[in-house]
């Protein structure tokens, strides 16, 4: 197993990194900015798209491959789509206009159907005024789960029958029955706590064998557990904060995990030189799934 640093630059709180098929790049989002970055692994480049005048510099939580290309986004107050070639922005919809001005929109994923998934947070890291959006392909979002803090870890399983969803500082990840059909939630249930190892659940991913995958933030390590809940495997990494973690390369057997400098110390800072920098894990022997995207059907 070999885990390199692949980004130039560090983010403030790296998050979201998405692997497009068809372009063979990976993207991630400075989740307190307005930024997506990309990332080329074949040349080694990097660069940032900036999206402040775009978004009137409302940072961006989450985001997605755009079945026409671009990016759907989970943005504070709502969802939009991201044309990151002209570095514009189209608002598809909004959502927690009525809830604290501390809520934003946080972690999100495609499901197989072309539908976009998305939790909030509230900031305040106190008030459960957290919530789980689905965003359909006309562009209604539809509330799901409602009473969350930090709502992260979304995940859709191998089999399209179970979504994961952690709340994260309550050390809890929840399963539910999924209906990939309908977009149903039934029979949430816990799936597994972190009582017992260092660290919170933040951004997550599932690989072809159905385990689930956690970047666990403030614990130095992504971990692995099998469709049980159980742990199965420990990574450590050299930076306390990783964010998210997800499956790319071509053979998309290569994990990528963002990294976060926010919440650390000047003293931290100089033990961490490569905190809110993008690492890739190569030699894990397991392979992740094809990203989906956001199948939108614009409306008339």
């Amino acid at each position: 197993m070999d885990i390199a640093c692949v980004s130039s630059a560090a983010n403030d709180l790296g998050e979201s990194p998405v692997w497009d098929i068809r372009s063979r790049r990976l993207y991630w989002i400075d989740a307190w900015r307005s930024e997506v970055h990309v990332l080329d692994p074949a040349t080694g480049e990097t660069r940032c798209i900036e999206f402040a005048a775009a978004l009137a510099g409302q940072p961006i939580g989450s985001i997605g491959c755009h079945v026409a290309g671009g990016m759907i986004a989970g943005v504070k107050g709502g969802f939009w789509h991201l044309d990151l070639e002209r570095g514009a922005a189209r608002r598809i919809a909004m959502v927690e206009g009525d809830r604290p001005a501390t809520n934003r929109l946080n972690d999100g994923k495609c499901d197989r159907a072309g539908r976009f998934w998305c939790a909030s947070v509230n900031t305040d890291h106190r008030t459960p005024s957290a919530a789980l959006w689905r965003l359909g392909q006309d562009g209604t979002p539809t509330l799901m789960q409602d009473g969350l803090l930090v709502g992260n870890g979304i995940a859709f399983g191998a089999d399209d029958r179970t979504l994961y969803l952690a709340d994260t500082f309550t050390r809890t990840v929840w399963r539910y029955e999924f209906d990939i059909a309908t977009g149903a939630l039934a029979d949430r249930r816990p799936f597994l706590s972190t009582a017992h190892i260092s660290g919170f659940v933040d951004g997550a991913t599932v690989d072809a064998d159905g385990c689930y995958w956690a970047a666990l933030f403030r614990g130095g390590a992504v971990a692995q557990f099998d469709p049980d809940g159980r742990l199965v495997r420990h990574i450590r990494l050299p930076v306390s904060n990783p964010t998210m973690c997800t499956f790319g390369g071509p053979d998309l057997d290569i994990l990528y995990v963002t990294s976060a400098r926010r919440f650390l110390d000047e003293a931290a800072l100089r033990d961490q030189p490569l905190a809110g920098r993008v690492f890739a894990i190569e030699g894990l022997g397991v392979r992740g799934l094809p990203e989906p995207e956001f199948d939108e059907k614009v409306r008339a």
